[in-house]
């Protein structure tokens, strides 16, 4: 026998215990009231109408699906892409709820408190901000952050957001003082036995004649380091200041850090990221992390983080973004997920 219910402004009012405990106690839908009512609000009452697990009256007449979802849209900002990710969690087997409060300012279903869905349409903008909040905000909860992101044909990609702490295994070694030599936009050391524990020991630069070549940014750590003087081909000495112009000021305050933190950092370009980085040497295993270094106040459009996390995972690497506010920096993974 079909479960009835009633229309009451925007709830519906399911009445016979039977109906009551089937939809509450065994697939968690509603709030009970007074009198062992249950409540179901218009998200979950469509849900129900459209599985054709319920009939909804209002005022002794039954109300059509189109109606109903005509007043939930009426009633709820954003109804469309709402109702597409509880269906299809629903429909995967997850009891979850529209969040109420609107912090946030996009729309959240909760699971209890194992995770908390933010939902985005593809025509919304990726905050980098919002992000870090969010993130900081459901692991004080002890709570998993899940984005769903649904698409103009209302497919629907799902992404952990983690807030992380990094930390690599390599310590940093001792290094005779050496010299290299500014060529184009690398620096080049002849020294063969510096070269040859640079590269060794650390996995600095890429092996040039019997020398090595590093790139800018890693020339400037070392002379930051005072391991490393540069000078140009003539023969004059070239200044920190000078090397430090041609460097984006964020990149280098997080290839620092990563170092610092134990990691061999390289270029990430072939992996369309900005930093590749190794917990362990490279002859030990490879690169698993992919960074991207944003300014705290970025903001893009979603398929740009699409493109990203997808290529970070078919080549088996775990995209971060390493935030950088002033001389904070703060790391936010983004993972596919299949709730």
């Amino acid at each position: 026998m079909m479960t009835n219910g009633e229309l009451n402004k925007d709830k519906i009012i399911i009445k016979k215990p039977k109906d009551v405990g089937r939809l509450y106690d065994k697939s968690h839908f509603g709030k009970t009231t007074k009198g062992n009512l249950l409540q179901l609000d218009l998200l979950e009452a469509v849900f129900l109408l459209d599985e054709k697990k319920i009939d909804v009256y209002s005022e002794g007449k039954k109300t059509t699906l189109e109606q109903l979802v005509k007043l939930a849209a009426n009633k709820m900002p954003r109804f469309n892409i709402i109702y597409t990710t509880y269906k299809d969690l629903r429909k995967r087997g997850h009891a979850v709820n529209l969040v109420k409060q609107k912090n946030t300012g996009f729309p959240q279903l909760k699971k209890d408190e194992q995770f908390i869905v933010t939902i985005f349409s593809e025509q919304d903008s990726f905050n980098i901000y919002l992000t870090k909040k969010l993130t900081k905000k459901t692991s004080e909860k002890k709570q998993e952050a899940w984005y769903a992101i649904v698409d103009e044909e209302g497919d629907i990609t799902y992404y952990n957001v983690t807030s992380l702490k990094v930390k690599g295994e390599n310590k940093e070694h001792a290094f005779q003082k050496t010299e290299g030599y500014l060529i184009d936009d690398r620096v080049v050391i002849f020294d063969k036995k510096s070269s040859e524990n640079l590269f060794k020991k650390e996995f600095y630069g890429k092996p040039f004649t019997d020398g090595l070549q590093l790139s800018l940014i890693e020339a400037l750590y070392l002379v930051e380091k005072k391991i490393l003087e540069v000078y140009d081909i003539n023969g004059e000495k070239v200044s920190k200041k000078n090397l430090k112009d041609t460097i984006s000021d964020l990149e280098f305050l997080v290839f620092k850090d990563l170092k610092k933190l134990g990691f061999i950092v390289k270029t990430g370009f072939k992996f369309g990221a900005d930093f590749r980085a190794y917990s362990c040497h490279p002859d030990e295993g490879h690169a698993e992390y992919l960074f991207h270094v944003l300014d705290a106040g970025f903001s893009s459009v979603w398929s740009k983080v699409s493109s990203v996390v997808r290529l970070a995972h078919s080549v088996n690497k775990e995209i971060i973004f390493a935030v950088v506010d002033k001389d904070r920096i703060d790391f936010v993974r983004f993972g596919r997920l299949k709730p």
